[in-house]
């Protein structure tokens, strides 16, 4: 029956000639067909991740702008900049004291090195940035008449 069926539809015996890069094109697409459903799990659950991650940092960023609108500074109490100038101080003293001894280090080991130096720099620009804050910010503003 199932011959008289192929007979029927015009279908021989004789199987498709297909030429060696068509068959080598579909064995490549059938090997590596778990692979590319992989990757395409992979990539779409990515893409998701992505757009929860834009849609998180787009609200935290319109909350915090609301927030920043609707802020009403107060002046700090003189205990609060006492707390403040103390922990400039401390944190001061700890940048001093590690960039001597780096200092004396670079300079006992090699003269070329400007790493160091460079650090310093930053380190001081950086512990100098609060307290030029604490002394600009409490100034008041005289009106001219």
């Amino acid at each position: 029956m199932a011959v008289t069926a192929q007979q029927a539809l015009g279908v021989s015996r004789r199987p498709l000639r297909v030429g060696r890069i068509r068959y080598g094109l579909w064995r490549l697409d059938q090997v590596t067909m778990g692979a590319r459903t992989r990757a395409r799990v992979v990539t779409d659950g990515t893409a998701t991740v992505g757009r929860e991650l834009r849609w998180a940092t787009e609200l935290s960023v319109r909350s915090t702008l609301a927030g920043i609108e609707h802020a009403r500074p107060e002046p700090w109490s003189d205990r609060g900049l006492t707390w403040l100038f103390g922990m400039i101080a401390v944190a001061a003293v700890a940048v001093a004291v590690l960039l001597g001894a780096g200092m004396a280090q670079w300079a006992m080991t090699s003269s070329d090195a400007m790493l160091f130096a460079a650090a310093g720099a930053l380190a001081v620009g950086l512990v100098f940035l609060p307290l030029a804050f604490l002394v600009f910010a409490s100034k008041r503003q005289r009106r001219r008449r």
